[in-house]
């Protein structure tokens, strides 16, 4: 089961929000944001959406609705899923398996057994929440389902052999791998006797068999979320399971460990959502990512006016991604979080004069922020100012924090040879050509220019009024200028293509329209990276 699009409107916090472009090869999506920003609401979306296909009743408009007046039929209407592999019917057995949703109230601290009870089947009772904001106990239900299937195998006449300890390993081998990869020393032992004191034994250090209660909250937390993952994946092999703050209780080393056995312990078919502020998840889904290109999608919910229509799509964590997350989980403390690199560049400081304040800045954002959120580039006016103010700064900045790295970048301009291989040997990189518009405007950027807007028949034109424009130049002119010649370029193009609102002038038409076709597949982006990173 695998969500291709979603659309809610006039839904709690939402007037119009759809999520949108996510890969059939996705198996976990993260939703980021701070508290309040509408993960939990889409979640709940999805929530609403799957009870009303599963014959389960319940409406609270005063609660679900975004307008007090609204109707559940037509909440209904405006609330849509489109899957990958799955058209819902009228089929309410087959609806049952969509979702399986863990809300964020999770807390069942203590719970003891004295009785062998039969449980219903698992699809039967997937959700009994009519809502996300109720409270959960999964950990009892559980024990109560493995202690079932244990009495059912122990009288099982196919097999009446099966040891004690065979049994065991069937019911809860599974889990007791996950969390001695989880926790290390903390190993479950069994279940006790369900018919007096029963409960989750566990063995940690030299004690042995010790009570459920006796776990830490994070200990807790963690058991809850990976036994019912275990537990249930076996009914719901065809599922999007949903888990509101999986990190709940729980260290970032630890919410890491457990988001890694989830992704590892997720059955083919199925699809893993989380919403987080976590840093210790979202990182631990970037390394996820990177590890399984095409297996992770994060959707971002910071800083979005959902009181207006709003579309997001997946998309790569950057530096500004990571800058929001940590201004979300640290605020303050945020500010002392510095990146691994340091790159400082041309481009005039504000209140500058001349060329428009961290023009270069931007632009090397725009094309390496995905790739490398690790890095900062950072401004510091002319070359001089650079090459002087960049080494004392890069002083300070090791002095505060040891270990970071730092180098400038320079456009070449009219500098020799000899100059160049003399600014390598101080921490400095040369662009091969003139300067970093040389780059943006290439004619492999304006071919991808013209195929976006589907025009490739313009590529030639716009390139031969490129190389019309520096033949034009006054006598003496550097030849391959092209920031010279951005200007009517960026004319030419507009009018060629018929673009509007693609920025209002050649820098911003160059930051906003052309740098985000620079994309690592192509020879300009490769050039710029070998430069400057490698």
């Amino acid at each position: 089961m695998k969500i291709k699009s979603i659309s809610l409107t006039k839904f709690k916090r939402f007037d119009s929000l759809k999520v949108e472009n996510i890969p059939s090869t996705v198996k976990l999506v993260v939703l980021t944001g701070p508290n309040g920003s509408g993960k939990s609401s889409l979640f709940e979306g999805f929530n609403f959406w799957s009870r009303h296909r599963r014959g389960q009743g319940g409406f609270d408009p005063a609660y679900l609705s975004r307008e007090k007046d609204l109707q559940e039929y037509t909440l209904r209407e405006t609330t849509q899923i489109e899957f990958y592999d799955f058209i819902p019917s009228e089929n309410y057995h087959e609806n049952k398996l969509c979702f399986y949703i863990r809300s964020a109230y999770r807390h069942e601290p203590d719970f003891t057994s004295y009785e062998i009870r039969n449980v219903n089947d698992a699809l039967e009772s997937p959700n009994a929440l009519n809502s996300l904001i109720h409270n959960e106990s999964r950990i009892s239900e559980n024990y109560t389902r493995i202690v079932g299937e244990a009495v059912k195998e122990l009288f099982n006449e196919e097999n009446p052999q099966k040891t004690k300890l065979e049994i065991r390993d069937r019911l809860i081998g599974e889990v007791r791998t996950a969390m001695a990869s989880l926790f290390g020393d903390l190993m479950l032992s069994g279940t006790g006797n369900p018919t007096n004191d029963g409960t989750f034994r566990f063995d940690k250090g030299s004690i042995k068999e010790f009570h459920f209660k006796n776990l830490s909250g994070g200990e807790k937390a963690a058991f809850d979320l990976l036994l019912d993952f275990i537990v249930k994946k076996v009914t719901f092999n065809n599922t999007v399971f949903c888990i509101d703050e999986p990190e709940l209780h729980m260290h970032t080393k630890l919410q890491a460990s457990l988001l890694d056995q989830l992704f590892t312990l997720l059955p083919d078919k199925c699809q893993l959502w989380i919403s987080t502020h976590s840093i210790g998840m979202a990182r631990k889904a970037a390394e996820l990512d990177r590890a399984n290109p095409g297996q992770v999608a994060f959707i971002d919910f910071h800083n979005q006016n959902f009181d207006l229509p709003v579309t997001l799509s997946p998309n790569k964590p950057t530096r500004e991604f990571w800058k929001n997350m940590f201004d979300t989980a640290l605020d303050d403390l945020s500010q002392l979080i510095v990146p691994a690199k340091v790159i400082f560049c041309e481009g005039k400081r504000l209140g500058g004069r001349g060329r428009k304040p961290s023009f270069d800045v931007l632009i090397y954002s725009k094309i390496f922020s995905e790739k490398y959120p690790d890095t900062d580039f950072v401004p510091l006016g002319g070359t001089s100012e650079v090459q002087n103010d960049g080494e004392l700064v890069a002083v300070l900045l090791k002095r505060l924090a040891p270990g970071i790295q730092t180098w400038k970048v320079f456009d070449r301009d009219d500098r020799s040879t000899e100059e160049i291989e003399r600014l390598t040997t101080q921490s400095t990189k040369v662009l091969k050509r003139r300067d970093l518009e040389s780059y943006i405007w290439s004619d492999e950027i304006l071919e991808k220019l013209a195929n976006k807007y589907n025009q490739s028949g313009a590529t030639q034109v716009i390139i031969a009024e490129k190389n019309r424009l520096i033949a034009a130049l006054p006598q003496g002119a550097p030849g391959d200028d092209i920031k010279a010649i951005s200007g009517p370029l960026y004319n030419f193009c507009k009018k060629t293509l018929s673009l509007t609102q693609c920025g209002n002038d050649s820098e911003a038409f160059a930051i906003d329209t052309l740098s985000p076709l620079v994309t690592s597949e192509t020879s300009t982006f490769q050039e710029l990276e070998a430069i400057i990173f490698k």
